[in-house]
């Protein structure tokens, strides 16, 4: 067997002397604690392509809320689906039976996203500006045996209902 050398896995922050926590920082972290927590992109309305896990039933949820558009909706081997579809949940049901089964067995192309979203928004600049007065961001955990301390974007009880109408549901 010959000798491998394994590289380091890069730091998140290649530089912390260089990294500078201002404005647009706090932004994109808070605007990934929004995405994280909804479980999708929200903004912009977009296309988006993949594929979905599929037990074989007749409803399978597409990774996204306000479906403007389902451009294709196929097996793995390109073969159509026929379906209809609820745009606001994302969910898409076969007509003909049941989806394919298994990992990755419904490929899609859609255009998902909303243009308009204010309250959103609204969520996205408070979350940012309540990190940035912190020292250090907002302490999301903190274990003291351990010495371990977690510094991350927090989203506030009535930020969090604000968003409940962007996430997407439990799967079928």
């Amino acid at each position: 067997m010959a000798d491998e050398t394994i590289e380091p896995i890069p730091d998140i922050i290649a530089d912390p002397s260089a990294f500078e926590t201002d404005g647009s920082f706090w932004l994109k972290a808070a605007q990934s604690a929004i995405r994280r927590e909804c479980g999708w992109h929200i903004t912009p309305n977009l296309p988006l392509e993949g594929a979905v896990n599929s037990r074989g039933g007749a409803v399978i949820r597409l990774p996204a809320r306000h479906v403007t558009s389902i451009e294709s909706l196929t097996d793995r081997t390109g073969n159509p689906l026929a379906y209809v579809y609820d745009p606001e949940t994302g969910l898409v049901e076969a007509v003909n039976g049941t989806f394919p089964v298994g990992v990755a067995a419904v490929r899609y192309a859609i255009h998902a996203g909303y243009d308009d979203c204010p309250d959103v928004q609204g969520v996205l600049v408070n979350a940012a500006k309540r990190a940035s007065m912190a020292a250090a961001g907002v302490i999301a955990s903190q274990s003291v045996n351990g010495s371990s301390v977690s510094y991350n974007v927090t989203l506030m009880a009535d930020e969090l209902a604000k968003l409940k109408p962007y996430k997407l549901g439990v799967l079928p």
